[in-house]
């Protein structure tokens, strides 16, 4: 099982921080756009893999933070 290639901001150029590809370690991990979102979820360093394949918990949170950024996968 993989991470998706590509995630898609739903506003145009919202997903466009050009730091790097716009790739789910990316969006998840470090992009400086989602920055608010992502520490309303994860307020303290969670790893890539907790996120993606972590317990129901856990990619709850995942589905929050796509959500709550806008984001279509």
């Amino acid at each position: 099982m993989t991470a998706p290639a590509a995630i898609k901001k739903k506003a145009p150029g919202a997903n466009d921080c050009g730091q790097e590809d716009q790739t789910a370690e990316h969006i998840l991990q470090r992009c400086p756009l989602l920055d608010e979102e992502r520490k309303e979820v994860w307020p303290s360093p969670t790893p890539l893999q907790t996120k993606l394949y972590g317990s129901r918990q856990e990619l709850e949170k995942t589905t929050t933070f796509i959500t709550s950024a806008g984001l279509i996968v």
